[in-house]
Formats: C-alpha cells, sequence, structure tokens
C-alpha cells in the first residue's frame, strides 16, 4: 500500500523520459530564459537617440551638445531645423529626444544674460522621459554652476544670476499618465499571445483527437487547409483590437490622434506573422500541452525584449538586435506611434518593411514544416 505511490511516480518519470520535447523544454527553458534575461534586462536607460536644433551655431553651443553626448546617455543622431523637423523625427522613432539651443545663446552667456535651453522628449515611454530629464537636467545645471563661479570671481564676490536653464518640454503624454503608455502595448501583447497559443493549439488538438488525418485525406489542399484553419483567428485578433480600443478610449481615456484604418491595415501583417509561429510551433508539437509550453516560452521573450516593459534603449546591442527578430517590436512602435502620436504611414515605413521581411520568412517555414508534417 505504501509503496503504490512510488510506483506511480517511477511511471511518471518513465513516461517523462520519453516525452523527449518536454523534457528538453523543462532543462533549456530555464537555462536560456536566465542567460537572456539576466543580461537583456536593464532599466538604466543609456544611448537615447537624440537630436540637435543648434540655432546659434556658435562654439558654446557645439560645447553644450557634446557635454550632452558624454554623459552616454545620449547618442547624437542628427541635426535638425526647427520644431517641424523634430515633431517628424519623434514621431517616427528616429530620435526620442531633441536639444533645442536658441539664437544668442554665446551672447547671454557672454553678456551675463540667462539663457534657456529647451528639452524636447517623447513621452510616451515614461521611463524615456524620466532618465533624460534628469540627466539633462544634471548636466545643464553642473554646467551653470561652472559659469556661474567663474562670474561670481569676475563680480568680486556679488550673486550673479543663473546663467543656463534648461526647460523640458513633454510630448504625447505630458501628464506621464502609465496607462496611456501600456494600454496600447497591450494590444501588442494580447494578439502574440493569443493568435500563437490559439493557433498551435488548434493544430495540435486535430492531432490528438486523429481528425488531421481526415483532413489530409480529403480533397482540401494544404494551402487551403492552412488558410481555412487560420482565417477565424485573423477575424478573432481583429474582434479582439477592436475590444481594446474602446475600453482605452471610455475606461482609460487614452487618445487616439492617429488613423484607425491604418492601424487595422499594419495589424494584419503583425497577426499573420504571429499566426504562421503558431502554425510552426503545431509542427513541432505532439500535443496540446507541448504547444502550449512553446508559445509561453516564446511569450516571455516578446514581453521582456520587444520594449513592452523595458525600454527598448536600455538593452545591450546584442539583445536590441535579437529583439528586431520578434513581430511585436515592430508592432508596439505602431501602435504607440499611431495612438499616441499620430504617425503616419512615411513615420512606420521602416517597421513596414521589418514586419514584412519577418513575415515571408515566418510564412515560409511554417508552410514547409507544415506540409513535411503533412507528408
Amino acid at each position: 500500500m505504501k509503496l503504490r505511490p512510488l510506483v506511480i511516480a517511477w511511471k511518471e518519470l518513465l513516461q517523462l523520459s520519453r516525452d523527449r520535447l518536454t523534457l528538453a523544454m523543462m532543462v533549456v527553458m530555464p537555462v536560456v530564459q536566465l542567460l537572456l534575461f539576466g543580461y537583456a534586462i536593464n532599466t538604466d536607460v543609456r544611448h537615447i537617440p537624440t537630436l540637435v536644433d543648434d540655432q546659434d551655431h556658435s562654439a558654446e553651443s557645439r560645447d553644450l551638445a557634446r557635454r550632452l553626448e558624454a554623459t552616454g546617455f545620449y547618442d547624437l543622431v542628427g541635426e535638425v531645423d526647427g520644431y517641424v523637423d523634430i515633431d517628424r523625427a519623434l514621431r517616427s522613432g528616429v530620435a526620442r529626444v531633441a536639444l533645442v539651443i536658441p539664437p544668442r545663446f554665446a551672447a547671454d552667456l557672454a553678456t551675463g544674460t540667462p539663457a534657456q535651453v529647451q528639452l524636447v522628449i517623447d513621452g510616451s515611454d515614461p521611463q524615456v522621459v524620466g532618465s533624460a530629464q534628469s540627466t539633462a537636467s544634471s548636466l545643464v545645471s553642473g554646467y551653470s554652476a561652472s559659469l556661474r563661479v567663474t562670474r561670481l570671481a569676475r563680480a568680486g564676490g556679488r550673486l550673479a544670476p543663473e546663467p543656463v536653464e534648461m526647460v523640458p518640454d513633454v510630448l504625447y503624454n505630458p501628464d506621464q499618465r502609465t496607462a496611456v503608455y501600456i494600454v496600447p502595448g497591450l494590444i501588442a501583447v494580447i494578439l502574440t499571445m493569443t493568435m500563437v497559443m490559439l493557433t498551435a493549439m488548434a493544430l495540435a488538438r486535430e492531432r490528438e483527437r486523429g481528425t488531421m488525418e481526415q483532413l489530409i485525406v480529403s480533397p482540401v489542399r494544404p494551402v487551403e487547409l492552412v488558410v481555412g484553419k487560420i482565417l477565424p483567428y485573423v477575424a478573432m485578433g481583429y474582434l479582439q483590437m477592436t475590444l481594446i480600443l474602446g475600453f482605452a478610449r471610455v475606461v482609460f481615456d487614452v487618445p487616439i490622434r492617429g488613423s484607425l484604418p491604418l492601424l487595422y491595415a499594419l495589424a494584419f501583417l503583425f497577426i499573420s506573422a504571429n499566426l504562421a509561429i503558431g502554425l510552426f510551433f503545431s509542427t513541432l508539437a505532439q500535443t496540446q500541452q507541448q504547444a502550449m509550453q512553446m508559445s509561453f516560452f516564446f511569450l516571455l521573450p516578446n514581453i521582456l525584449l520587444s520594449g513592452f516593459m523595458f525600454p527598448f534603449e536600455a538593452m545591450p546591442r546584442p539583445a536590441q538586435w535579437l529583439s528586431q527578430a520578434l513581430p511585436l517590436t515592430h508592432f508596439l512602435r505602431i501602435v504607440r506611434g499611431i495612438v499616441l502620436k499620430g504617425s503616419r504611414f512615411d513615420d512606420l515605413r521602416v517597421e513596414l518593411v521589418w514586419l514584412t521581411g519577418i513575415l515571408g520568412v515566418l510564412i515560409a517555414v511554417s508552410s514547409l514544416r507544415f506540409r513535411k508534417k503533412l507528408l
């Protein structure tokens, strides 16, 4: 009687040892995730893409821009001429921050007149805003303090006004509401979770029940079988997207500044990419449990490396290159760009190219694997 639980446990271990895919995932998953996330996840935002609108073109203005880059928190990616160029660059994601140095900056410093510089920040990511604003403020304060010491010495110790002041200007989410940042991103995350998991489990379920063989011997061609299987999930994805957008607007008061038809059109690429991933997982999994395990294994890197929870700029370069291969990375930029910034098609062209390329690769790999599985 006392040995029966041990016998059952031994039997379960034998069955588990025969399930090589589940056993491999139990060993590989924690090791890969520990190494990947322990190396890649970092909340210290550095290398923020930064533009400079230097309206003074003086040695002093260039020195201030170089000091900003020397902190390591900002990467100067170019110079612009005016707020129109700044708005376009922030909308497209080319830059996250712009330093605006006014005319007569050097002249004001020379005459002792207080000078102001402006830091225009993309407010769609609160963590970037906090890091960009605090670092720039500290830099300008230190720069101003050194100038003030020089002026005090020249003025014989008399109190001098603050030489340089930084004025931050946060765009797109000036109140820094978390819901405005998180809720649009949930559209992409929920679509990833449901599309991959449901597609993988649906085909694995067919195989478990033995109905896949019936479909194979039917007059339905493999392409028709694949299309018929995924079409309902495309419709389901659009339904989920509509529900989340409705709740975001009504419940969380998230502004929708861009074109919804553009968002829905680009979402088709993203939904199709996730369905192709689910189809690929279904060819590897023998059971629904294995399909679910692979879906969860895929979901966690998406959430942590795509920029949904942690700033993309905070990750090391190799992790950023890896995250570029994830469809979620690019659709997050699309949905946040359209909803929060009012981004247009031209602003999202780079993300569209990435999504199209990823979708092409996924369709090719999944179709070949699925055809091989059928044959």
